[in-house]
């Protein structure tokens, strides 16, 4: 019997792991990229599945190796369809468990895809950690091992995760080149003591701002609920965050996401 049905997890409104992929620029038309997926706060882990996308008309998929998980390998992977549908399946199940689980060290890579780049200069593609909601359904999912051998299931929102970006022959002059998908902006940055973020919503949704420091860790977040279509915002202060530095914030929207670096001085 699968682990997802053992194990009977009840869902944690907390943090999970962080995920990401790397930004790639300006890279070379018909050259071989690698993408590894990394990770922080990733430990005491017993299961795990989740959706990998890219645009296969920008990225031909060819393989998955150097694996870093105790007992995760290629065949935890569905591969069938990669090719021509753009996406992955990822199903693991760890060797044992039991305390400890299994961890990995922070900024650690899980494993790491091979892509060939057949889109054409000035194309583009992300590579995101998601889950597929049509049929058949694979909805991501963590499962985490405490000492006293109980579990605790966190879902997507409760994992931040960066979506990494190929850019085929230039150099993006955004952190976002699909950032039109939700308009966003944050200024000033680098700021001081305060920075204005404004995104516009196309439609009724929730909403829910995450900021990582440089190591990937939470330093904030806040949920909106039920946003109406149109312009929203909100104020981001120097005390809300920790010592001057590199940050990360992620505006996901509906099931659009999007993500911004800037500099607290």
């Amino acid at each position: 019997m699968s682990l997802w049905l053992l194990f009977g997890a009840v869902s944690l409104s907390a943090q999970g792991a962080s995920f990401y992929f790397p930004y790639l620029n300006n890279a070379s038309p018909g050259s071989n990229r690698l993408m590894p997926l990394r990770v922080v706060n990733f430990d005491s882990l017993v299961a795990m599945q989740m959706v990998i996308r890219w645009d296969p008309k920008v990225l031909k998929f060819l393989t998955i190796d150097q694996f870093t998980l105790d007992g995760l390998s290629l065949s935890d992977f569905n591969t069938i369809r990669a090719v021509d549908s753009g996406y992955v399946r990822l199903q693991w199940e760890g060797p044992t468990s039991l305390p400890p689980g299994s961890s990995v060290a922070d900024s650690s890579s899980l494993f790491r895809m091979r892509f060939n780049l057949i889109g054409p200069d000035s194309s583009c593609s992300s590579l995101v950690v998601t889950e597929i909601l049509d049929f058949p359904a694979l909805n991501f999912e963590l499962v985490k091992v405490l000492a006293d051998t109980s579990n605790l299931a966190y879902n997507l929102d409760e994992c931040p995760h960066t979506k990494g970006f190929i850019c085929i022959g230039f150099t993006s002059s955004t952190e976002d080149p699909a950032a039109s998908e939700l308009p966003l902006s944050l200024s000033p940055n680098p700021f001081l003591v305060s920075a204005e973020l404004n995104f516009e919503l196309a439609e009724k949704t929730d909403a829910q701002v995450f900021i990582t420091d440089a190591m990937g860790r939470i330093v904030f977040k806040k949920y909106f609920f039920e946003l109406s279509p149109g312009q929203h915002g909100m104020v981001i202060e120097n005390g809300m965050l920790g010592a001057p530095g590199l940050y990360s914030l992620t505006l996901r929207a509906g099931r659009k996401i999007v993500t911004r670096k800037f500099i607290q001085l």
